[in-house]
């Protein structure tokens, strides 16, 4: 392999992630294709091909580029299953990404055989109370909720709230993100009080890790809305779109 091309592909793959890190998605899709040309330098069965696949993959997804993400999130997943065997921590990942795709586009039913199948590689390598089983259970129970299997779904995100609060702390993106889709699910069961200070949770710990301009904020804010203005907080459900509006705004992109 020449050294040339290793070192290209690095600095694109480095520059996508630092773009997508920062919400910058459009930026991020740029550098990942560039890099993903390098890569089919490297052969079909070299595992930073797949790895660039899902990249790019993920900042199609989260442009609302789903048509685009899908293929590339299928190649990936079959050189990892060839190169790497069936129980490979990076097949699990491929799958986990595929699975979000898939629940994204309601397809919910291959959500859950995709989410399935990467706990079940998880489990075995990492043990149930591992991170990266919690990111799992996360995406599971909210397949589950959107299925309006409601109770598997609440058992499922407390499980990934536990391991995340006592692996992270009360400050972090993940259990920000547990906090919110437990919201979520409460308030589609008509349990506001115990909603509201799980929504206001999050939207603090997000703008702490993130910082103000970040799209999972402006999304977080979205959702925050809906629930203030369900529950007849018509003034604070503006002010939360107006601020997730501002996000929206400076970064450039609405992804779905």
């Amino acid at each position: 392999m020449p050294v040339e091309a290793k070192s290209q592909w690095d600095v694109h793959i480095v520059a996508g992630a630092i773009a997508f890190e920062k919400g910058d998605y459009a930026a991020a899709e740029h550098m990942f294709r560039a890099a993903l040309k390098e890569a089919e330098k490297f052969g079909e069965k070299d595992p930073r091909l797949a790895h660039t696949l899902n990249n790019l993959a993920l900042a199609c997804c989260s442009q609302g580029k789903h048509q685009d993400a899908e293929p590339l999130y299928k190649r990936a997943i079959s050189i990892d299953e060839a190169v790497l065997g069936p129980n490979d921590p990076d097949l699990a990942m491929d799958l986990s990404n595929l699975a979000a795709h898939f629940r994204r586009i309601g397809k919910y039913d291959d959500a859950e055989q995709c989410y399935r199948r990467a706990l079940s590689i998880t489990e075995r390598r990492h043990g149930k109370e591992a991170l990266e089983t919690a990111r799992l259970m996360n995406g599971l129970a909210v397949v589950h909720c959107e299925k309006g299997q409601c109770d598997q779904a609440e058992e499922l995100y407390k499980k990934a709230l536990d391991i995340r609060e006592r692996e992270l702390g009360s400050k972090s993106t993940e259990v920000a993100e547990t906090l919110g889709n437990l919201a979520t699910l409460y308030c589609k069961n008509n349990r506001c009080e115990e909603a509201a200070p799980m929504f206001e949770r999050s939207i603090s710990n997000l703008g702490y890790t993130l910082g103000p301009d970040h799209p999972e904020l402006a999304t977080a804010l979205e959702n925050y809305a809906d629930f203030l203005r369900k529950n007849n907080r018509t003034a604070e459900a503006d002010e939360a779109e107006s601020s997730a509006e501002k996000i929206w705004k400076k970064v450039g992109n609405h992804g779905s």
